[in-house]
């Protein structure tokens, strides 16, 4: 008993650094976002069209550079362990923030968007140390809390950088920088290795390589092929909608920016009391099965409901019930993480972030293909709500899988906690 008493408060001063760090890395990311278009003003001469082409170069060097990094940095994470890749990560956005918040050019800033998606691996290495040192049956409740820091992070990140931003258009990116590097600090003192020598893996190329990360732990635990393809269809459908939200509001409800500013407070905020309140609430009631098939089914209903919104009321009611069945994510992830043994969660971890990333690159052509067919219609016409019935009937596809899968009986990793 005398031995075990140092454990908990050190494994709490941990979890408390890993949401922290999750938070701040977060926020890094999201509080250049409303200084953007007037730095690419200023380096690009002002012209909306290549405003417009620059970020979109600069949104798929960023997925790309995820979806080549995530296997990487959750390869290394088995091989080294979890608290090196973390700190790296952190001071590597330090670095590039300051590298964005210093360019000079728009190929500068090409270059320091391309190193913030290479580095952005805390996040993912995150979710590997939490499955370490949490029992398997409190996992999905304490994914649901990283998901919860993650969302804290994205709401603040734009409020602190417009405040910025009136100040300078490149301080956000040194606050960005700042952040990064009190994250690292904090990680370098507080932050204990979450991974046992004995449970780490060799480095191996089909654990780095994307594909490879993706295919070599499907072919290690077969259930997994369910699981991911599950995933990639979810995050292929929601990613699409998102992708061109923007466009969508702007022209069939006439939303503003202040309109959207308060639309993304308020789901934002519902986002947290999901992951904070919700998600163990649910286990309780419906059990991991019932909790993950659940909320899919639910989401899929908004989105669906979303498609028929003819005012921008009706489409946020859909938008928040959506957000309910969100504490299907972290079960997701708590139930994978079952699966497999834990030399190999940082290689789950990464293979997701490169199937989420993968999506990032692929789906918004075809939606904003689509979107742009039905736009030549009247904003009240159904027709205009295609984009969220493609989402949903991808996601009725997404369900189907997933019930196919969960059927199937999921036995505790050897030396699962």
């Amino acid at each position: 008993m005398t031995d075990a008493a140092p454990v908990k408060p050190r494994r709490r001063a941990a979890m408390a650094f890993i949401f922290v760090t999750v938070t701040l890395a977060t926020l890094a990311g999201s509080i250049i976002g409303p200084v953007l278009p007037a730095l690419l003003k200023s380096l690009t001469g002002g012209s909306m069209a290549q405003m417009s082409g620059a970020l979109g170069v600069m949104t798929v060097l960023y997925a790309a550079l995820q979806f080549f990094a995530g296997p990487i940095q959750g390869a290394l994470s088995d091989h080294f362990g979890r608290r090196p890749v973390i700190l790296v990560a952190n001071f590597g956005l330090a670095c590039d923030y300051a590298i964005m918040a210093m360019a000079p050019t728009l190929a500068w800033l090409y270059v320091g968007r391309a190193v913030t998606g290479a580095t952005a691996g805390s996040i993912t290495a995150a979710y590997a140390y939490v499955a370490d040192v949490t029992e398997p049956d409190q996992r999905a409740a304490r994914f649901g809390l990283l998901g919860a820091a993650i969302s804290a992070g994205a709401a603040a990140g734009p409020l602190l950088g417009g405040l910025l931003g009136e100040l300078n258009p490149r301080a956000p990116f040194w606050a960005a920088a700042g952040l990064s590097v009190l994250a690292g600090l904090y990680g370098v003192f507080v932050l204990p290795e979450s991974l046992p020598r004995e449970d780490r893996a060799p480095l191996k190329w089909q654990a780095i390589h994307p594909i490879g990360a993706i295919t070599g732990i499907c072919r290690d635990y077969p259930v997994l092929i369910g699981w991911q393809g599950a995933l990639f269809l979810m995050a292929f459908a929601i990613g699409g909608v998102n992708s061109i939200f923007l466009l969508y509001v702007t022209y069939r409800f006439g939303w503003t920016p202040k309109a959207i500013g308060l639309y993304s407070t308020v789901v934002v905020l519902a986002g947290l009391a999901v992951q904070t309140g919700l998600v163990s609430r649910s286990i309780k009631l419906l059990g991991e099965r019932g909790a993950l098939i659940g909320g899919m089914v639910l989401q899929t209903l908004a989105i669906f409901a979303c498609g028929f919104a003819v005012s921008g009321l009706q489409f946020t009611v859909g938008v928040l019930v959506m957000m309910l069945g969100g504490v299907a994510e972290p079960v997701r992830s708590a139930m994978m993480n079952r699966i497999i043994g834990p030399a190999d969660r940082g290689r789950l971890s990464g293979s997701m972030r490169s199937v989420a990333s993968l999506t990032g690159i692929l789906a918004p052509g075809p939606f904003a293909a689509l979107f742009a067919w039905v736009s030549l219609g009247r904003p009240g016409e159904l027709k205009v709500g295609l984009p969220f019935f493609a989402c949903a009937a991808i996601m009725v596809l997404a369900v189907a899988i997933t019930l196919a899968t969960v059927r199937r009986p999921i036995a505790a990793a050897a030396g699962d906690r």
